[in-house]
């Protein structure tokens, strides 16, 4: 029972629930649109994702490190999280009436949908920076429930479209966001006053976790248009079903990482040298975890692999080993990155996890010199994780701590 209260448990459970909302969605797109509809469908959801990452590191870092309780910074992050709401909601409508990707009367819902998405997984930040963990499940089964209750229900009208996975999000994240609220404290839940907010307070802090967090949806987003473009849709649905099939590595990896801020934040008073051995030793257990569970993905991938795709294609075993191999790199760098942001790395942070998209040119390469070798990019995705956790522990968070040691209580100023 002593586990089940550690926070630390509270964040891998709300991770696996959200984790798995994420999969039984995808997976349905998987059996019910095919090949090619999954990448179509997976190309507006990475969209979304990297929305999402924009206002997670604009708002749910900034609410976690400033002081939220102050009315002007509390004004500061709603007034961000409207705009950032209504700009990728705006721009799902556009995109959904440029692609075609559903009718023009289903645009509008699209748009609805992007911010409801954006809305509820802010209050989830919210959860995790007052550590209320064990809500999470709850908000994320919500959401489940709904989505899963919505395509059964479009199943029994009609066949099952994209439209009809649009509505399953918008209803799906509106009732969890619903959640959400009610499962915050009352003085915690978003209020006012709103007069004179710390706009640019919040955004001068906020700006460099928002460019940081959209590096690896974006990293992926442009692998999806750049496969299929190469290699077109149907080529590149088999390698976005072993993303899908490996995706819980990354999801443990970074419920850990839902835990590690408000915990960085929580002993930024032991200085930088104790959180750097504390950061070493989640590497190691992170990298072997990621290690354990990759592994056991690939010996039972004969099995699931077919449960995922009705049969109706295989998942590439060699799409499998590269999805986890990036799994592993990502187990490094999270821990390091979160350290420096909460100690005023932000810029360098970001420096460095620009190796990812630069990361993608060797993907193209891959792509273009070796045929069939599409499979293995997320391999060469891999390599700007791995590296720019290396440099980010040696060029930043080591001279850091040997400063800590050197001048005891002179600590780097943070925002």
């Amino acid at each position: 029972m002593g586990l089940l209260r550690r926070p630390v448990s509270g964040a891998l459970a709300g991770q696996g629930t959200y984790a798995l909302s994420g999969l039984v969605v995808q997976v349905a797109a998987a059996r019910e649109l095919g090949a090619a509809g999954l990448a179509a469908f997976s190309l507006g959801y990475g969209a979304l994702v990297l929305g999402t990452a924009v206002c997670s590191g604009l708002v749910g870092d900034s609410l976690t490190i400033l002081d939220r309780a102050e009315p002007r910074i509390r004004a500061g992050l709603l007034g961000w999280t409207a705009l950032v709401s209504l700009t990728v909601a705006l721009a799902g409508v556009l995109a959904a009436t440029w692609s075609h990707l559903v009718p023009l009367w289903a645009a509008p819902l699209l748009g609805l949908a992007c911010a409801a998405f954006i809305v509820e997984d802010t209050l989830r930040r919210l959860l995790e920076a007052i550590g209320r963990f064990w809500s999470l499940p709850l908000v994320d089964v919500t959401s489940l429930v709904l989505a899963l209750g919505t395509l059964i229900v479009g199943g029994l009208t009609g066949p099952i479209t994209m439209t009809t996975f649009v509505l399953a999000v918008l209803i799906g994240q509106g009732g969890a966001a619903v959640v959400a609220w009610w499962c915050l404290p009352a003085g915690e839940r978003p209020r006012g006053p709103w007069r004179r907010p710390a706009l640019g307070v919040v955004g001068s802090f906020g700006v460099w976790p928002a460019l940081t967090q959209t590096i690896r949806p974006a990293a992926f987003t442009l692998l999806r248009v750049v496969l299929v473009a190469l290699v077109g849709a149907a080529a590149y649905g088999p390698i976005e079903i072993a993303r899908v099939y490996t995706a819980p590595i990354l999801l443990v990896v970074t419920g850990v990482g839902s835990f590690l801020l408000p915990h960085y934040v929580a002993m930024r008073h032991r200085g930088m040298a104790a959180n750097l051995k504390v950061a070493d030793r989640t590497v190691l257990v992170l990298l072997l975890g990621a290690a354990a569970m990759g592994t056991l993905c690939l010996l039972l991938l004969p099995w699931l692999g077919g449960l995922l795709t009705g049969g109706d294609y295989p998942v590439p075993l060699a799409a499998a080993v590269a999805w986890t191999g990036y799994g592993v790199t990502a187990a490094a760098l999270l821990p390091y990155s979160r350290l420096a942001l909460v100690h005023g790395g932000q810029r360098r942070v970001l420096a460095l996890r620009t190796l990812e998209l630069g990361s993608l040119a060797l993907a193209a390469l891959l792509v273009l010199c070796i045929d069939g070798a599409e499979v293995w990019t997320p391999l060469a995705l891999a390599v700007g994780p791995g590296l720019a956790a290396v440099v980010l522990r040696q060029s930043l968070l080591v001279p850091m701590a040997r400063r800590a040691e050197a001048l005891p209580g002179l600590e780097p100023a943070h925002a």
